[in-house]
């Protein structure tokens, strides 16, 4: 044994010796040289980069004296320059919402920008470019060339690969703001960005990200409550496997008021999964494939599916559709079983498992090739939420493959994928918690959602400026207090417009309805054509057609902002395409019924339209119809009021019933009832009155004249010897007599002796 053990040792001292032979034939000095430049420079960026990422971790914080700290150092030290730049622009972002330590500047804010974007950073290109687009009079007076600027550095964003950037020039190009109106160049736009998205989306699980509207009731509002939250726990704690699987579920995707959280998800989908819940072990399953929070495993998904498809499970048919598609160290690969349990899954109601279906017929993988079942079962993906179904179909639209080509559909579908990606749905989510405790830096965060084209942020941030909540873009230099608020609730309700016209052109009801009340109450601006001073002169024609000539105001090219007046035929028709809109979510049911009541009260006093009582009752009919689950009180009374209204106009002409009442017999015996009536009451209050006097005691001695004493009876001596021995018979001559005329005053009857 001691020979063996010396051996072993011997082998391992000679494989130590070759191990270090071998490690020498590599140059150490150049390695070293190579390891010492390689960790030089990660630790540069890492420390500049460490440096930006605290910054923004101690704003989450709420920690801004710190976060300032950072980017102040981060400028400061010598390092790379872009480095320096995304510093720039996170500390002009600080400085334009304002923070505890940092009062909010717009001109300080600019000009960091600025400096960033000279450098070519392209956060804060598109923050310059939002500034110049949305800020009115902001950084400069002159419109046009505030739009053009707006363009150029949205460009230039877009040109770095910057997402918001791509998505705020496809949307430009869409609807032909400051750009030609180009669905090509839209589309281009627009797939740089969703291309991205999809793959993220194949590959994992994102966050799912509610649309949150700001202008609505809490109430109206679909979340769930931290309290809500505790109790669904205790009761899924408490061995309600529904409750498990569905907590599981919202903890996995991130809804519903549950923030996402793998470890929580695994817990509570394995307390349903161990009652053999179907759902629940088919997530896992995806959990243990794709690897959310734990290393990826196909053999104990594969084990997840099995279980979960022989439940018959949708999501189980399709994970072990995947598998099978793609194989394992353990599974043989095969596509037409993949197809097979594809098939299985899309018919039981699967999105996933249609996008897949119909990614085997587009390639033809497992089963013939066929373009129009692709289309089929994208568009029932697609109808479902499926975001890779909807870049596919897209795609397949924009190149006329099994479909009609439709630049406009491609477009579309583009644009709510680049919608659903990680730039747009961190920003909400932080944009939201930040609505109510910081309603400046909300705004910031919707506002470059608005100007990427996002519906809700356009109507949220509009939401922020016209509730005078926020006045991010408003600079207060050299005002007073009292004018510095007047105008800035004027200059909130500007930007809020032009957002509000952004959302109301994608299909926005509330955004409509708000329109239609700054035209009725004549808030915010207008665009006219600008006239020059020398139009009204009268230019000499020679051919004697000068009256053909139309006034250079309609023939000029110069825009000019005003003021808006009151215009209610524009408040009528913004209310009435309000009141036709379809309702498509059930947070639009309380702003189309508004649209409905203000059309009814608009035609019921003929504002703005002929007095038409009849279509006023329609209208306010409507408002029960499209709300049913709305305030209804206000509208009762309202249709009261109109009841009384129609009975009024219907009465005759003001003689002409006077006529009438006069030569009536009726009119006169109720006249004579009235008037009897009302001369009991008199009567009768006039007795009432009489009765309810007090009557007061008679008075024996005039109070001029003292009347003089009476007679001394027999009795008053003893009361006074009575009185004058209860006394204690100390009390003197004057107290005797005192007592005396008191007895006798009692005894004539002219008041009480004590």
């Amino acid at each position: 044994m001691i020979k063996l053990l010396m051996g072993c040792i011997a082998a391992l001292g000679l494989l130590y010796g070759i191990k270090v032979s071998l490690m020498h034939i590599v140059d150490p000095s150049a390695r070293g040289d190579v390891y010492v430049a390689l960790a030089e420079g990660v630790g540069e960026s890492a420390s500049e980069g460490s440096r930006l990422s605290r910054s923004r971790a101690a704003r989450r914080r709420g920690d801004d004296t710190q976060a300032l700290a950072h980017l102040e150092s981060c400028i400061a030290e010598e390092g790379e320059a872009s480095a320096r730049a995304a510093c720039q622009s996170a500390l002009g972002e600080l400085a334009l919402a304002g923070a505890r330590s940092l009062e909010r500047n717009l001109s300080k804010a600019t000009e960091l920008f600025e400096l960033a974007a000279e450098v070519g950073d392209p956060d804060a290109q598109f923050n310059l470019g939002m500034l110049y687009s949305a800020a009115p009079g902001a950084p400069i007076d002159d419109d046009r060339r505030r739009e053009g600027l707006a363009v150029l550095h949205m460009y230039a964003a877009s040109t770095g690969g910057h997402p918001g950037a791509l998505m705020a020039m496809g949307y430009r190009h869409l609807h032909g703001y400051g750009v030609p109106q180009s669905c090509s160049s839209a589309s281009l736009n627009y797939i740089e960005v969703a291309k991205q998205i999809a793959n993220v989306y194949s590959e994992g699980m994102p966050q799912a990200v509610e649309l949150i509207r700001l202008n609505l009731h809490s109430k109206d509002r679909k979340s769930v409550s931290s309290s809500e939250v505790n109790l669904f726990v205790q009761i899924a704690s408490s061995g309600d496997t529904g409750v498990a699987a569905a907590i599981g579920k919202r903890y996995l995707l991130g809804i519903e008021g549950f923030k996402q959280d793998y470890q929580q998800a695994k817990k509570y989908l394995h307390m349903a999964a161990n009652r053999n819940h179907a759902g629940s072990l088919a997530l896992l399953g995806y959990m243990h494939c794709l690897g959310l929070g734990l290393q990826p495993n196909m053999d104990t998904a594969y084990s997840y599916f099995v279980s979960a498809a022989t439940h018959n499970d949708p999501l189980g048919h399709n994970g072990l559709g995947f598998l099978y598609f793609k194989g394992t160290r353990s599974l043989t690969r095969d596509v037409k079983l993949a197809f097979k349990h594809f098939n299985e899954s899309a018919f039981s109601g699967s999105a996933d498992g249609m996008y897949n279906l119909a990614s085997m017929y587009l390639t033809g993988s497992g089963t013939q090739q066929s373009f129009h079942h692709a289309v089929l079962y994208y568009t029932q993906a697609l109808d479902r939420g499926h975001t890779p179904a909807a870049y596919s179909l897209a795609l397949m639209h924009l190149n006329g493959v099994g479909t009609v080509r439709d630049c406009d559909i491609a477009v579309d579908l583009l644009k709510k994928v680049c919608e659903r990606g990680d730039w747009v749905s961190s920003k909400l989510v932080e944009a939201h918690e930040y609505a109510e405790r910081d309603p400046e830096r909300s705004a910031l965060l919707f506002l470059k959602l608005a100007e990427a084209g996002h519906e809700v942020s356009q109507m949220n941030a509009a939401h922020l400026f016209d509730s005078g909540q926020s006045s991010l873009l408003y600079s207060s230099e050299g005002s007073d207090e009292e004018g510095r608020s007047v105008d800035a609730r004027h200059h909130g309700r500007i930007v809020a417009q032009r957002l509000y016209e952004m959302s109301a052109e994608q299909g926005s009801t509330s955004s409509e309805l708000r329109l239609g009340d700054y035209s009725y109450y004549g808030w915010g601006v207008s665009a006219i054509f600008r006239e020059t001073p020398d139009a009204s002169v009268a230019q000499a024609d020679p051919v004697g057609e000068s009256d053909l000539t139309l006034p250079e105001l309609y023939t000029s090219s110069e825009v000019a902002s005003v003021p808006q007046e009151e215009d209610y035929e524009a408040a009528l028709a913004r209310y009435r395409k309000a009141a036709d809109m379809t309702v498509t979510g059930e947070w639009m049911q309380s702003f189309v019924a508004r649209g409905s009541f203000n059309l009814g009260f608009m035609h019921q006093f003929g504002v703005g339209v002929a007095q038409d009582l009849q279509t006023a009752k329609q209208y306010y009919h409507r408002c029960r119809e499209v709300d049913p689950g709305g305030l209804h009180l206000p509208v009762s009374f309202v249709l009261l009021a109109l009841g009384a209204h129609m009975k009024w106009l219907r009465l005759p002409a003001w003689p002409q019933l006077l006529d009438r009442l006069l030569v009536d017999f009726r009119v006169h015996i109720l006249v004579i009832h009235l008037v009897c009536m009302l001369v009991l009451a008199i009567v009768r209050w006039q007795l009432s009155v009489e009765a309810a006097r007090p009557r007061g005691r008679p008075h024996l001695a005039s109070a001029s004249a003292p009347a003089s004493p009476p007679a001394r009876s027999a009795s008053a001596p003893a009361v006074a010897t009575s009185v004058a021995a209860s006394s204690g018979g100390g009390s003197g001559g004057e107290g005797e007599g005192e007592l005396r005329r008191r007895a006798a005053a009692a005894a004539a009857g002219q008041g009480d002796v004590f």
